[in-house]
């Protein structure tokens, strides 16, 4: 079963833990703060934490997606803080799936030694301004010119947009029959042409930052272009979604239990009678971090082995836990009458925002796969 560990994963878990306690957990300052914490992110790249899922080769542990899920569930249950666990995801998705899954030979080795250092912080840059991430309202363009494309256009709330050293950057080099074909390609900050644009002032998810560039016939060797030219939508974009929802369960289920812990011990501190109506809701909200542990444990390890029909439901199943814990917290603090600490109530506006990323997106694949069973007479059909 999922939640029986390797030994290996187990002891990727462990290590995490001592560093976020060694290293995080006294920083209550990170969640109210926009400056990124670089003495914690050089330590993680000292440890060798920032390369989990990359093979031996580049620098890496070769611990795949379920390792991610570990050591993010660590990192935050043991930090307390879920913004630094989004940088860091991100940044092992962009490292892991994008150059490692699709970079040639060259941009493989010129990348990843550095991004498991974490000398070098990779960002997926797909969003624009005032359009979001839809292909057909992608507006940021890339010419061909002799060896090289030249880029215009601009993107935003990017994570790790203001400190990212590598930028994986969708751009539209066509169209086929109505559809725009969306080309990815791998940018270093200092490409001519190409700005960081300044840090947008946001009110969750410290000390994670967001930013965005501006391609202003930013010059790029055709060589940098990442996979196959014309198909990053169906091969990058779409996956990259499911790929860090899966990622991003093991910080939020450390969030529900770290947050389940403050709870406990404000209880404690604020000499409140353990009633059993108290004690009930203990243990639904025990219960449902155990169930959200078991689904992201799961998921991380579909994602190191083929295709799974379930991988889909897995994901939905853990939005509705995280939903379903913040609720049932929600009604414990107000019936019980505990104040909450600064921390638990940075931690569960994090987790609340965390929770509804995407939740329309999530909405209409749970249409479809209602949908998908309606057209299957026999009711048996499986989403994929």
């Amino acid at each position: 079963m999922a939640t029986a560990l390797t030994s290996k994963l187990s002891a990727i878990q462990e290590e995490v833990a001592r560093f976020a306690g060694d290293n995080i957990s006294h920083r209550s300052e990170l969640g109210g703060t926009s400056e990124f914490p670089w003495d914690i992110w050089r330590a993680m790249g000292e440890a060798g934490l920032l390369g989990l899922a990359l093979p031996p080769q580049y620098g890496g542990r070769d611990g795949g997606y379920a390792a991610l899920v570990v050591a993010g569930e660590a990192l935050v249950r043991h930090g307390g803080n879920l913004g630094l666990a989004l940088s860091v995801a991100v940044h092992h998705i962009v490292a892991k799936f994008l150059i490692l899954g699709f970079g040639d030979d060259r941009q493989r080795q010129e990348y990843l030694p550095s991004m498991g250092s974490g000398k070098m912080i990779g960002c997926l840059a797909v969003s624009e301004p005032k359009t979001g991430a839809h292909p057909k309202h992608l507006k940021t363009v890339a010419a061909p010119q002799g060896d090289l494309y030249l880029l215009n256009g601009e993107k935003t709330y990017l994570t790790n947009g203001p400190i990212a050293d590598l930028f994986v950057v969708m751009a539209v080099t066509g169209d086929e029959e109505g559809k725009k074909l969306i080309t990815a390609f791998v940018i270093p900050k200092d490409t001519p042409g190409t700005s960081q644009t300044e840090p947008l002032a946001l009110d969750f998810l410290r000390p994670s930052p967001h930013g965005g560039i501006k391609l202003d016939n930013a010059s790029v060797p055709a060589a940098n272009i990442l996979g196959r030219e014309g198909a990053a939508y169906e091969t990058m974009i779409k996956p990259f979604r499911e790929i860090e929802d899966a990622v991003l369960m093991g910080p939020i289920v450390g969030g529900m239990a770290a947050q389940l812990e403050m709870v406990m011990g404000l209880i404690r501190a604020q000499g409140i009678a353990a009633t059993e109506e108290i004690k009930t809701a203990l243990g639904r909200l025990q219960f449902l971090v155990h169930q959200a542990r078991i689904i992201a444990y799961e998921a991380g390890m579909m994602l190191d082995s083929p295709s799974h029909t379930e991988f889909l439901s897995l994901l939905l199943s853990g939005r509705d836990l995280g939903a379903r814990f913040q609720s049932e917290l929600e009604s414990l603090l107000q019936e019980s009458g505990v104040i909450p600490s600064p921390e638990l109530r940075t931690l569960t506006k994090d987790l609340t925002f965390a929770g509804n990323i995407a939740k329309n997106v999530a909405l209409k694949k749970q249409i479809r796969m209602g949908e998908t069973l309606l057209q299957n007479r026999s009711g048996a059909s499986r989403p994929e």
